[in-house]
């Protein structure tokens, strides 16, 4: 039997925890919230097969929990939503982004931000004029520091 948890050895003679590294896992879902719970499945596999603790694992579910509910609140009715997380030595990056006809990112003044802020090692909102349109695409990375 073939064992491929973090740490266990696989044919290519790499631990399965380094396989992960630099690996990029991308979700696009309607930017509703009724699909949050799905992202929050997602990022409770990434963060388990990276090998983190149960209080890390928690952190990084309400972390994209409110990261996705500050973008669903603003982004324009049958946006999609794209997620994408990779996973590195240093920890887990995490880039949510949607569409939007608003031209700010989220507020950094809000409970929510102060949320985000508590849970991962830093926090980035951006919003980037798409070319051509009159919409942006508003963003907010996460760095989830090391498990």
């Amino acid at each position: 039997m073939d064992n491929e948890g973090p740490g266990s050895a696989h044919r290519g003679g790499l631990p399965a925890v380094d396989r992960l590294l630099d690996e990029l896992i991308e979700l696009r879902v309607p930017a509703d919230a009724s699909q949050i719970p799905l992202v929050r499945m997602l990022v409770q596999a990434v963060v388990v097969r990276a090998d983190y603790g149960l209080d890390a694992i928690a952190d990084a579910k309400m972390a994209v929990d409110e990261a996705c509910a500050q973008l669903v609140e603003l982004a324009d009715l049958g946006a999609t939503m794209t997620c994408r997380f990779r996973v590195a030595p240093e920890g887990i990056h995490l880039t949510v982004e949607t569409r939007s006809s608003h031209s700010r990112p989220p507020s950094d003044r809000s409970f929510g931000w102060h949320v985000l802020t508590t849970l991962a090692r830093s926090v980035r909102a951006r919003c980037d004029p798409i070319p051509g349109e009159s919409l942006n695409t508003l963003s907010i990375d996460l760095d989830l520091g090391a498990g």
